[in-house]
């Protein structure tokens, strides 16, 4: 399905808004429980003000590389620190899921980004994404010993062929990924869905 730009634009903005408003919300109900402990920060209330500011900040800047237009080439070891705290926020803190890249290259930083939003939102609990990059393709994987997202893996599917019909802002990364490719892009999953990969070349 062809977006426009501002289709395109009004996904990210949603899904953008949408993943940051939780954690303002949190910060907003943590200064009145401050209010009303007379201005006193417990334990509890500094636990609830940092696990919230950190997941907002982790997003923020995550956000910010993958859909910023000026930030389209960082150094591999900062790239990693963004990509290992976004996924942070929003994996198992018993089950993480875990990122490694074997090769990148900097005019890729916005694509590895784009990819690691896409494989993240498949987990239901921990796993592995790679990313590899040779000199024909960049080749993205997902791995978990749990099935993914059953119903993610169906729309996943759908878009990628093109065949769905209604746009939904929780998958504003696939679209923004064809949007950069210029292209379709192909995507497999393993029979038993424990296992994703997709090649970009």
């Amino acid at each position: 399905m062809e977006l426009s730009k501002t289709e395109l634009s009004e996904l990210i903005s949603t899904r953008i808004s949408h993943d940051l408003i939780g954690n303002i919300g949190a910060i907003a109900n943590v200064l009145e429980m401050v209010e009303d402990n007379n201005g006193q920060l417990d334990e509890d209330i500094k636990k609830v003000l940092y696990t919230g500011t950190n997941t907002l900040m982790a997003r923020q800047s995550f956000f910010r590389l993958t859909f910023g237009k000026d930030n389209k080439q960082v150094p591999l070891g900062e790239l990693q620190a963004l990509c290992d705290k976004y996924l942070k926020t929003i994996g198992n803190h018993v089950s993480p899921i875990e990122l490694k890249f074997q090769h990148i290259v900097p005019e890729l930083t916005k694509i590895a980004c784009v990819c690691v939003m896409i494989a993240g939102d498949l987990f239901l609990k921990g796993g592995q994404i790679t990313i590899s990059v040779n000199k024909d393709n960049m080749c993205v994987t997902a791995e978990t010993d749990y099935k993914f997202c059953a119903s993610k893996v169906n729309d996943y599917q759908q878009i990628f062929s093109g065949k769905n019909t209604e746009c939904d802002s929780q998958y504003a990364e696939l679209y923004y990924l064809q949007e950069l490719l210029g292209a379709e892009v192909p995507l497999k999953f393993s029979a038993d869905e424990k296992s994703m990969e997709l090649i970009i070349g």
